[in-house]
């Protein structure tokens, strides 16, 4: 499920580079004000919890300059889950108060709208619409991040996407194969005081109707829920 929002800013919308942070937060003031407070104090799973959505960046027509967008007009944000109540939860959080803030700019909603992609099974290709992150936690408690060109990447991929499914669905995943395919771009982005590598390219996902549209609503790779792994349908 998808929901599809037109916001209109105050004032003249100036952020920086990385402002995914602070769009999270404003995702979530909505969820607690339409009643979705476990959405972000619980998730779904046990060992492995997901918040089970994903946004992607802002779009509009925007200049960059200094480290900062600067957008001029109305701009367009995207918020998906495989979960039709975080989505309508959304919605009625943004039916309570129809403005999010980001930074010292309000913006109103001006049109909400639910959507909700299908597909057929087979093979599909995909390009990112905001990097896909794939790290493991070492027993020393650093961070290494794997490129899509490690022979690791992939196969973390699918195992994130199959302990998603789990902790989602509560049933086993769907058989999936990810591909991703040249060339890929690498992001660094910070979130809170974190830098993540992230990469933008293109993918070829195989498998049901029901795994493609599992990821694509609720994100491939990790930090879905902080604006990574979006996808978008070629």
């Amino acid at each position: 499920m998808q929901i599809l929002l037109l916001l209109q800013p105050e004032k003249e919308l100036v952020i920086p580079f990385n402002y995914n942070h602070q769009l999270q937060s404003a995702i979530y003031a909505k969820l607690r004000e339409g009643g979705g407070e476990a959405f972000h104090d619980s998730g779904f799973g046990e060992e492995h919890v997901f918040k089970a959505f994903v946004f992607g960046a802002l779009k509009g027509a925007h200049s960059k300059e200094d480290s900062r967008f600067r957008f001029t007009g109305a701009v367009r944000l995207e918020v998906r889950s495989p979960v039709f109540e975080i989505c309508d939860t959304l919605q009625r959080g943004l039916e309570t108060n129809p403005t999010i803030r980001l930074f010292d700019t309000g913006l109103t909603v001006i049109d909400a709208s639910l959507a909700n992609m299908h597909f057929t099974g087979g093979r599909q290709l995909f390009r990112t619409s905001s990097p896909v992150a794939v790290y493991r936690r070492e027993p020393d408690g650093k961070t290494t991040f794997f490129a899509p060109g490690d022979p690791e990447f992939a196969a973390y991929l699918l195992s994130n996407y199959e302990n998603k499914y789990r902790a989602v669905t509560g049933n086993e995943p769907e058989p999936l194969a990810i591909e991703p395919l040249d060339p890929q771009r690498k992001i660094v982005t910070r979130f809170k005081e974190t830098w993540i590598n992230g990469y933008k390219g293109s993918y070829a996902l195989t498998g049901s109707h029901r795994a493609l549209e599992f990821v694509y609503n609720a994100g491939l790779g990790v930090k879905n829920s902080a604006g990574f792994g979006m996808l978008e349908r070629l």
